[in-house]
């Protein structure tokens, strides 16, 4: 049974973040497509708030998608029992891990925001038709976000040998 090296651990940590920045890409792109592009603003607080958690799920689900189709390629190389890492089952996990992280992300989104005050960055209020609150709300929870899916990804998920 190979114990997996500190060598082997770092840059297992180095392909997570860079199929994270991958997958937050996508994931920014989306809610940024929702937020921005497809759901109307200013119709009400209530409906401006929907609409935020939407985006921010949809924007979600495009980033799981990538993430785990990176991360069962390219970041998790040494793992116990390959079969099993690409079962439904691992990727039921997988996602429930994800889910528990897009929740805390929602939960984090909309209160940031409600709390932020207005944001003016070179002149402007919003960075591509969104506000500049809802970009560091988004921010400030991807960056706690990361640790959280790392270590229930690779605890419940990508057991190593």
């Amino acid at each position: 049974m190979h114990k997996q090296t500190k060598k082997e651990l770092f840059w297992e940590i180095c392909r997570f973040l860079l199929v994270g920045g991958i997958a937050t890409l996508v994931d920014y792109a989306v809610f940024w497509l929702f937020d921005a592009v497809i759901f109307p603003i200013g119709i009400s607080a209530a409906w401006d708030t929907l609409f935020l958690v939407l985006s921010t799920a949809l924007g979600f689900c495009a980033g799981l998608t990538v993430n785990w189709i990176l991360s069962v390629r390219v970041v998790f190389l040494s793992v116990k029992d390959d079969k099993t890492t690409r079962s439904k089952k691992a990727f039921a996990v997988f996602a429930l891990i994800g889910v528990i992280g897009l929740a805390l992300t929602e939960l984090g989104v909309v209160l940031l925001v409600s709390v932020l005050p207005e944001i003016r960055l070179f002149g402007a209020v919003a960075l591509f038709g969104t506000a500049w609150e809802k970009w560091l709300a988004k921010a400030i929870m991807t960056c706690l976000i990361l640790v959280w899916n790392y270590l229930g990804r690779k605890l419940f998920v990508f057991k190593t040998k």
